[in-house]
């Protein structure tokens, strides 16, 4: 979608395989370079504010949750490249260095485009880089020709490569219907809310931060007013200005915030927290000057909310988690730990069982966590694991629909259980397939039969959740064959294997219809539906279950009794 060559072509090409062998080396230089980038904006901002409040500033972004996606995501190097390049350019302009702060500029530019925002807004920090109103223009007309020069190559590449935006949200209607002050708003309120690491949706303890917030901005607010109103009356109103060394700065990074909110208005309406960090250089400036303009232990009470809100913050999922997480954004920490962890599990339970495979080999996939396929990038992740760009994936609906592909192995997830990615043998899957064709065919004794060979074909117990599928359909073909005890032990043993084993639930509601325990069956039944929606015979038992309970209640239709 972008052309960001130095934070996609140059820094894969530079650690494409630390990242892959050593990843915590790469979260290491990542911690490094934000360190660096504080560095450099504390020794700026230090020459026109006091030590505390040059500090906040730099720090600003490091009491983010959203920050820890910057550290932990080496494809966020996108953002913490803009940043460092930035910080590098703020520091050069503050030190009136031309010849150095144009090729940080160039390297921010060539990480992110937002970087524009930065080009425009140097040339103008209050009380920091050039001096007097022609020298601004001469820096100002510099960054406006290297931005030219790069929007000019930019806009080759992108029409030469044919790139666009993800979703069609260059066209999508409901898009480009949507107001831009809409989508500045969108951009700037879901900014500050990340910024003192919220999510976008509401949650228990977003209201008591944004109200602890608005009463800190408040009484800040009015303490200026108070003081102001105080030096007007002494030295008049540009006098009282004067005297408030903080606000021309903070003036600044209004203006820097509202043109970072700006250059979110193409990506609306999917919004990622880490988006934020560019934009609280300006929101931290203003944030700082107004409360440190008020009394120094306000600032401290903004550092303490801010360190309060993110440990409130959700934490790195434990284990694998079957359902994301739902906090308004389309990627979070949350949401890429329990990524990351599922593309360690997979490779480790891999490169394990299989520490080379032949060229052209074939892994099939089952019962992955929902919305989390997409993190194996179609087959790349397996390509990129083994060096061999023949390999492939194979989505396990593609293998029902084909059980003859050959697959070297069948990765499967198992939601409650460690480890949460287990190899499942092919041929032991295949077995299973053929026994759900001939319970289809009412042939139960051929499908106890099947089952019972692809039981004795997976020898790696870990794989918990296929054995449950053995067990759960072993006691369905019990209940039709007329052994009801034997049924109840298996699909209780297929349930213990995995709780949400839709056959063991399916046996075990039969079970409870034969009994007459019409609520119970009901019960079992829609679970089982739950979690497969598509389970036709688990609804047709169900209904049957309703009818002989409405009939058993006298609540049935008079037209519809027998």
């Amino acid at each position: 979608a972008f052309w960001r060559p130095v934070a996609h072509q140059l820094y894969y090409q530079t650690l494409g395989g630390l990242i892959l062998e050593h990843p915590g080396l790469v979260a290491t230089l990542h911690v490094l370079l934000l360190a660096l980038a504080s560095l450099l904006l504390y020794r700026a901002f230090r020459r026109v504010w006091p030590g505390p409040a040059a500090m906040v500033v730099a720090t600003f972004p490091l009491l983010s949750e959203s920050t820890r996606t910057l550290i932990s995501w080496p494809s966020h190097f996108v953002d913490l490249g803009l940043w460092l390049f930035t910080a590098f350019a703020l520091h050069e302009t503050a030190a009136r260095r031309l010849w150095s702060t144009l090729p940080a500029v160039l390297l921010a530019l060539l990480c992110k485009e937002v970087a524009v925002a930065t080009a425009v807004m140097l040339p103008w920090m209050p009380g920091l880089g050039p001096r007097g109103f022609k020298s601004r223009l001469r820096w100002a007309a510099a960054t406006a020709a290297l931005t030219g020069a790069w929007a000019l190559a930019y806009m080759a590449v992108r029409r030469q490569a044919h790139l666009a935006l993800p979703h069609h949200l260059e066209t999508a209607p409901e898009v480009v219907g949507t107001p831009l002050a809409l989508r500045l708003w969108w951009g700037a309120k879901n900014s500050v809310r990340a910024l003192f690491s919220l999510p976008a949706v509401e949650t228990e303890w977003v209201r008591p931060v944004l109200i602890f917030a608005g009463v800190l901005f408040g009484v800040a607010l009015l303490i200026l007013l108070v003081r102001m109103l105080r030096g007007a009356r002494r030295f008049g109103w540009a006098g009282a200005l004067r005297r408030h060394r903080y606000l021309p700065l903070g003036a600044w990074g209004l203006a820097w915030f509202i043109a970072a909110s700006a250059t979110l208005i193409p990506i609306y309406p999917i919004w990622a927290p880490n988006r934020s960090g560019f934009g609280s250089l300006g929101f931290g400036a203003l944030a700082t000057s107004l409360v440190a303009s008020a009394h120094p232990l306000l600032l401290a009470a903004l550092v303490a909310l801010r360190l309060t809100a993110f440990a409130l913050s959700p934490g790195p999922p434990a284990i694998i988690v079957d359902k994301a997480p739902m906090q308004g954004a389309f990627m979070d920490f949350e949401r890429l730990v329990r990524l990351q962890r599922l593309m360690r599990a997979t490779r480790v339970m891999l490169k394990t069982h299989f520490p080379t495979l032949p060229p052209g080999a074939q892994v099939g996939q089952h019962y992955l966590p929902r919305l989390a396929e997409y993190a194996y990038g179609g087959s790349q992740a397996l390509q990129v694991w083994y060096r061999d760009s023949t390999m492939r994936w194979v989505r396990y609906a593609d293998f029902v629909h084909a059980p003859t592909t050959p697959l070297a192995v069948i990765a499967e997830f198992q939601p409650h259980h460690r480890p949460q990615m287990a190899p499942v043998n092919p041929e032991a899957m295949r077995s299973f397939l053929v026994a759900l064709q001939t319970m289809n065919k009412h042939e139960f004794e051929a499908g106890l039969r099947s089952l019972a060979r692809a039981e004795s074909l997976q020898t790696d117990t870990t794989a918990r959740v296929f054995l449950g599928e053995v067990f759960g359909e072993r006691a369905s073909c019990l209940v039709f064959s007329g052994h009801p005890d034997e049924a109840e032990r298996w699909a209780m043993r297929g349930l213990e294997k995995w709780p949400e084993n839709i056959y063991a639930l399916f046996a075990r509601g039969c079970l409870a219809y034969q009994r007459g325990d019409l609520e119970v069956a009901v019960a079992k039944l829609d679970s089982a539906v739950f979690y497969s929606p598509e389970f036709s015979a688990a609804r047709q038992v169900g209904k049957l279950a309703r009818e002989a309970i409405a009939e058993r209640d006298g609540t049935l239709p008079r037209k519809t009794r027998p």
